[in-house]
């Protein structure tokens, strides 16, 4: 599937990233990229609504396990675990999250529990900003086999 399916049936699937405008993804495989314009995200300050922030950044990290799962023949549910966020910096400008999956040998240790338990839990670091980081969400998200 490509990147602007996947966008295309995530609005479908998970009506709230239409309502954000999130119109931009980038996955390689390692990293996911969403972007979303700063307008209809808004909070009564005129800079980004901290529920908007949060949201894009939880769904990257969502949609980089779900494709990365993909890619390997997997179809699971996934679903964030558990979060911890820090707010930097208002936002002034697009909503762009970037999740970043952790070392090679995290991964494979996710890997190989999930193949084992059909289950398993990944740590995703996530970034959102443009020139800097404004607010970064280390979470744990769990993958289930169907």
């Amino acid at each position: 599937m490509s990147d602007q399916a996947f966008l295309s049936w995530l609005h479908q699937a998970i009506p709230l990233t239409a309502a954000m405008q999130i119109d931009e993804i980038d996955y390689t495989g390692n990293q996911l990229q969403l972007s979303a314009p700063l307008e209809p995200n808004l909070n009564d300050k005129g800079t980004g609504f901290a529920g908007s922030i949060a949201s894009i950044a939880t769904l990257s990290g969502w949609c980089l396990l779900t494709l990365w799962l993909r890619e390997r023949g997997i179809d699971a549910d996934v679903m964030i675990a558990k979060s911890e966020q820090r707010y930097l910096a208002p936002v002034t400008d697009r909503l762009k999250a970037v999740a970043t999956l952790p070392d090679d040998a995290v991964v494979e240790q996710f890997w190989q529990r999930f193949q084992e338990k059909q289950r398993a839990r990944l740590p995703i670091s996530v970034a959102v900003g443009n020139e800097q980081t404004v607010f970064e969400l280390q979470g744990d998200y769990a993958a289930i086999q169907r």
